[in-house]
């Protein structure tokens, strides 16, 4: 893709066996989605060439919004880390031989809880200690892990927010009653 409008909501599929995307609206620079009951979200992402490749000198900032959400914010794994949904950055890269726990980013602990109003996240790509893999580890965790850190931040095909809770940043949220519209203004600096 090669714009930056091409933005995309990445919800569970009914068997709950993998997340499948969906268009995300797009006007004036901001990406936005409804909740809906029952169908948990888990990334709002691009793969638009103005904001992937090498991210190594880059931070990522996102004004973020919800509005209109009547229900309590719930999660896909029914709150088996008893804390509440968030969003936080997330990106992907390609490895050779397929997937790899490194392939797979998250800001950490840089998160928002999931509530009405707006805030603005901002997290430099180039700090290892404050992302965390696939598996959990932190891009400091070892040599190793530092080293696909630094492989992958120079090489991302797609980058935006994931939904989830503190343990599993990925597994989706929605609200009790699929209310809700969720907005975010994504840039990099």
């Amino acid at each position: 893709m090669n714009s930056a409008a091409a933005w995309s909501v990445y919800n569970y599929n009914p068997a709950d066996t993998n997340i499948t995307p969906t268009p995300a609206d797009y006007a004036n620079g901001t990406a936005t989605f409804h909740f809906q009951k029952g169908v948990y979200t888990a990334r709002l992402t691009t793969d638009a060439n103005t904001l992937t490749g090498d991210l190594s000198a880059k931070t990522l900032n996102a004004a973020l919004s919800i509005s209109g959400a009547t229900g309590a914010f719930v999660d896909h794994l029914g709150g088996g880390c008893r804390n509440p949904p968030a969003v936080r950055f997330f990106f992907i890269t390609q490895g050779q031989g397929g997937f790899a726990y490194t392939n797979y980013w998250w800001s950490n602990p840089v998160s928002w809880v999931l509530a009405n109003g707006t805030t603005n996240l901002t997290q430099k790509v180039n700090d290892p200690a404050k992302w965390s893999d696939f598996n959990g580890k932190l891009g400091t965790n070892d040599p190793a892990t530092t080293a696909a850190f630094e492989a992958a931040i120079a090489n991302v095909q797609t980058v935006g927010l994931s939904f989830g809770e503190d343990c599993f940043f990925e597994n989706g949220t929605t609200t009790s009653d699929g209310s809700g519209t969720f907005s975010s203004t994504f840039t990099e600096s």
